[in-house]
């Protein structure tokens, strides 16, 4: 190779390596800097908050292509608050229940969530059922701690809203999972499926179960078997909306058909969505508004969220609002 060849080249690679540089360090060329990753938290698949915040990613995909969303499908109500606050998702769904207790850093969480702002109130009333079959002894909840009645209750995995709510109220009782069984008793944790064979066949003195609307579970074992409700005390249900944020409502005598009498008292909790509170405050605020616009997209996708009215989903969250958001409500006259 000649000299002025091999000089040539030499200068030639010298300035490839100085145009890459220079498109690099160029602002605008590269977006890498101004491209958004939010992870979004919701909860197994098939489950309703996971077909309802899949709309959500939707409509935010959909607005924002700077804005790289993606749905996180292994979290629930208490996850997604960690999962929130440790950074590891942006937005989370969860009860209001479940985050003033994160906020509070009682069971079942470890320490304060400080990291949680809330984002939009969903106003998605879920209502905590005590179910027993008809013909049972058990005519109220403390027959069971009066009679130190060796029961068995079914109920949903440890770390559900079902399992986390049900305890708080039976403890709120006196009834502890340890106190049950000291009586002999025993808690079943079932599939949908198996609750309704165990109910119909006997094997369980109550069931328990939150959710919005009507139990599948409940309404296939009345084709066969009679049930009935177990209402919840004025006095306990005031302690765990103190304690816990849990909320008074009843669960309607309309409900299954009229098949379990009368308006029942019971715990019932919204769902809200929260946001990491170390997210900028435009990108809250784009959040917001995206979710807001696609209301009625989203509520297509989930029926059970007609109750989300952007004007008010601002109000009684159980975390601050995110400034980002605030300004966005504000922007739109909903708030002061």
């Amino acid at each position: 190779m000649s000299t002025l060849l091999h000089c040539v080249l030499r200068h030639a690679r010298w300035a490839v390596c100085l145009l890459c540089l220079a498109l690099f360090a160029v602002p605008g060329v590269s977006h890498a800097k101004d491209f958004i990753k939010i992870d979004v938290s919701a909860s197994t698949p098939g489950g309703a908050w996971y077909v309802g915040m899949g709309a959500i990613v939707k409509a935010l995909s959909e607005d924002y292509p700077d804005m790289e969303v993606t749905l996180f499908s292994g979290g629930g109500g208490i996850a997604n608050v960690i999962r929130v606050d440790r950074g590891q998702s942006q937005i989370g769904i969860s009860a209001h229940g479940v985050i003033s207790a994160g906020l509070k850093g009682i069971s079942p969480f470890k320490a304060p969530a400080k990291n949680v702002a809330g984002l939009v109130n969903l106003r998605d009333i879920t209502r905590l059922h005590f179910v027993v079959p008809a013909d049972s002894e058990i005519q109220k909840l403390t027959d069971i701690r009066d009679k130190k009645l060796p029961i068995r209750l079914g109920s949903a995995p440890v770390g559900t809203n079902t399992e986390l709510f049900s305890r708080w109220v039976l403890e709120e009782y006196g009834m502890s999972p340890k106190q049950i069984a000291s009586w002999g008793g025993k808690i079943y944790t079932a599939n949908e499926a198996e609750t309704v064979a165990m109910l119909q066949d006997g094997q369980l003195d109550m069931d328990m179960w939150i959710g919005p609307g009507e139990a599948f579970r409940y309404q296939e074992v009345l084709r066969t078997k009679k049930l009935r409700l177990l209402g919840v005390d004025a006095d306990v249900l005031k302690a765990v909306e103190e304690k816990y944020g849990l909320q008074s409502g009843v669960i309607p005598g309309s409900f299954y058909n009229n098949l379990m009498g009368k308006d029942i008292p019971v715990a019932i909790a919204t769902t809200e969505l929260v946001v990491s509170r170390d997210l900028p405050d435009d990108v809250v605020y784009k959040i917001t508004k995206s979710i807001c616009e696609h209301r009625d997209d989203i509520v297509m996708a989930l029926p059970f969220w007609a109750t989300f009215k952007p004007e008010t989903a601002w109000q009684d969250l159980a975390a601050p609002l995110h400034p980002g958001a605030a300004r966005y409500y504000k922007e739109m006259g909903w708030m002061k």
